[in-house]
């Protein structure tokens, strides 16, 4: 009885397991050029990749309706770049850091609040992700979907206005990754599990007793 108890609470686990892996991740409400907006808390991971540009920029997160006023910083040029001689490249850690020195952040977007994403040059001017912010309102970065086995990856690639509002896109890029939020269905799959755990080792300790 021990033994089919056991592969009982086996299979339960599997079964658990194969109904998390076919709910999907967490959708995004809006995470693009439209702005960014999810309809449950979310922590979104952000990568620094490279720069191109002569600037000095900060890039951080920012509510829609205070376009101006930083909720944190992901990434930040210590230095503008590594020279003029291969079109004033940036990299990280040698160039570009997050607040904590690292080339990772993140940031937890509160569930039902618009965000964009600020590239803060200096005088050199500011540029946004959510295109209605820019002035003229037009796309300065690209979101591109990242095709990889781990969903929800995005390489995000701004223009800044050097070079006469150039159009490159390639001024500061950053790879960002939405982490799954468990739906309650699956929280309440994993609870099922530990508690059929909890069950089957009381009852090895009664009978031990």
């Amino acid at each position: 009885m021990a033994l089919k108890s056991t592969f009982a609470i086996l299979g339960l686990v599997a079964g658990s397991t194969l109904a998390l892996s076919a709910i999907p991740a967490q959708a995004a409400n809006l995470f693009g050029n439209s702005g960014i907006k999810f309809d449950e808390t979310t922590t979104v991971d952000f990568w620094f990749v490279q720069s191109k540009g002569a600037f000095k920029s900060t890039l951080s997160v920012v509510e829609k309706a205070a376009p101006t006023t930083s909720l944190g910083v992901l990434f930040k040029e210590n230095v503008a770049s590594l020279g003029s001689a291969n079109d004033f490249l940036g990299t990280c850690p040698e160039t570009v850091t997050s607040p904590t020195g690292e080339c990772h952040n993140w940031f937890t977007f509160t569930g039902g609040v618009e965000y964009s994403l600020l590239l803060d040059s200096g005088n050199n001017g500011n540029v946004w992700s959510t295109d209605t912010l820019n002035t003229p309102v037009k796309p300065q970065a690209l979101f591109s979907f990242v095709a990889t086995p781990e969903p929800g990856k995005y390489t995000i690639r701004f223009d800044d206005k050097g070079a006469g509002d150039d159009a490159d896109f390639n001024d500061f890029t950053i790879m960002a990754q939405i982490k799954p939020v468990p739906e309650p269905t699956a929280l309440a799959g994993l609870g099922v599990v530990a508690g059929a755990l909890a069950f089957s080792r009381r009852r090895k300790s009664d009978r031990k007793s």
